[in-house]
């Protein structure tokens, strides 16, 4: 392979993991600022919860594409009802347990083939277990930095991550999670987890624009919001860092996944 060739192919995969990245980024950085406004930033689980949530729903989504889209059309129909019919209550809980058991039915009309090829139980396993394993090292190495408030460092390290972990756990997932009983319930479990974590999107992007009208004072969600282009930008930074050393090392995970 001619230098050029091998350029375009680095470029090229940098690219494709920049896309994945920010999406994960996005996705980080709102369920960590939600967590973080629980339990405080400095506090291990934030790191690890959203590690862990978020490796898992972006490596269903990159990784079986058609499950994700039907998830993700739930989610969002499921948002919209919710919103239109329970304007003036709050009940989070109902709309994510609502979009899960509707995703799951949407997850019913893929065919076997289909899920054979994509295999979405085997990705969400693998990125929940590299968010699970990269969560604690993210916490020890943004609070020994003191990372806690920048938000697009702490995206582009926590992508880095989890990405390096993933490719990991892809190639060593035990046969259970590939075959049997994962390809019956595979595509309906992936696409209703991705469908309840669309609809959180859509619920905390709302409660964030919410305000008290007789003050005009903002909602408390409106620093996620506000952290959310950070987190994009880390992430697509760490994952165009990520893709770009998987070319260099010569790593196809694509070997793995089929």
């Amino acid at each position: 392979m001619s230098p050029l060739d091998k350029l375009s192919r680095i470029v090229g995969k940098a690219i494709t993991w920049a896309f994945s990245g920010a999406l994960y980024g996005g996705f980080f950085s709102g369920l960590f600022g939600y967590l973080a406004m629980q339990q405080g930033a400095a506090h291990w689980a934030p790191y690890v919860t959203a590690s862990m949530i978020s490796g898992m729903v972006i490596a269903a989504f990159f990784g079986s594409m058609l499950v994700a889209l039907g998830g993700t059309l739930s989610g969002i129909l499921t948002a919209i009802s919710y919103q239109i019919i329970f304007a003036g209550y709050h009940r989070p809980l109902l709309l994510l347990a609502s979009a899960f058991v509707v995703g799951m039915v949407a997850g019913t009309f893929f065919t076997r083939r289909e899920i054979h090829k994509s295999q979405p139980l085997a990705q969400a396993a693998a990125g929940l277990v590299a968010g699970a394993a990269a969560g604690p090292l993210l916490f020890l190495i943004a609070r020994a930095l003191e990372l806690d408030e920048v938000m697009a460092a702490t995206a582009a390290l926590s992508v880095s991550l989890v990405g390096l972990f993933y490719v990991v756990a892809i190639k060593h997932l035990p046969p259970l999670l590939r075959q049997g009983l994962a390809e019956k319930v595979g595509g309906p479990l992936v696409s209703g987890i991705i469908s309840a974590a669309v609809a959180a999107v859509f619920w905390l992007i709302g409660e964030s624009y919410m305000v008290i009208p007789l003050y005009g004072e903002e909602s408390s969600y409106q620093l996620i919001l506000d952290n959310t282009p950070f987190g994009l930008l880390g992430g697509a930074l760490g994952g165009a860092f990520g893709g770009a050393m998987l070319e260099i090392l010569g790593i196809r995970l694509e070997e793995h996944i089929a």
